[in-house]
């Protein structure tokens, strides 16, 4: 029996959110075959990889997977720029914290198209990017990550980015940066381990561990 969770949310607009048990009967071997089989390329162009990650696949669910699978397998989070950017978070401060933002996003890009690391801004950027050329709508949402010490009553810049994908005309949640692996503290080291737990994620679970004010 199908089952869904609908979710009245204000996101610029009121949209109808769903969970992924809405595509369980939607066999994902062939994207997740495709992803891993579409390793080292590179990022320079990013139609040309949407193309090969989306090409042969017939519906809207199957080509997202693929791009996002393929982005939670081939990009890595960087531990020195999520610590920087956490330490400049605390020094800086209104208009100095913008304009170090600013040389420090352009700092995140290059490292992710130079070496294939990054941190949330980056991931989502690339979901969103890959998605553009595949023809699917997708959005970046900026907010909190609550594991990270922030409430429901944060205020300041926000710490955390995931994405919104348009599938068959429903709006679902997914974070590619928290279904890519986790940091091994100890040894500074990313430990890539896909979770799929963030993969259209129901919004009533999605909502426990993010804050979108």
């Amino acid at each position: 029996m199908k089952c869904s969770v609908f979710l009245l949310f204000v996101f610029g607009w009121i949209s109808v959110w769903s969970q992924r048990s809405d595509f369980n009967c939607t066999n994902f071997s062939k994207a997740d075959s495709i992803a891993e089989h579409t390793t080292a390329h590179s990022l320079t162009n990013l139609k040309a990889l949407a193309d090969r990650l989306t090409g042969s696949l017939p519906t809207e669910q199957e080509k997202f997977r693929a791009i996002y699978k393929w982005v939670c397998s081939n990009i890595e989070a960087d531990y020195e720029l999520l610590t920087l950017n956490k330490y400049k978070r605390t020094k800086l401060k209104g208009e100095r914290f913008a304009k170090w933002n600013i040389k420090f996003n352009k700092m995140i890009f290059r490292t992710l198209v130079q070496e294939h690391k990054t941190i949330c801004t980056g991931y989502a950027y690339l979901v969103r990017e890959l998605c553009y050329h595949a023809g699917l709508s997708c959005v970046i949402v900026n907010g909190y990550a609550r594991p990270a010490g922030i409430d429901s009553t944060a205020i300041g810049p926000t710490n955390h980015s995931w994405n919104n994908v348009l599938l068959n005309n429903k709006w679902y949640l997914c974070d590619a940066t928290w279904s890519s692996g986790v940091f091994n503290v100890r040894s500074e080291q990313f430990i890539k381990k896909y979770n799929d737990k963030f993969f259209l994620t129901d919004p009533l679970v999605f909502y426990q561990t993010h804050y979108n004010p």
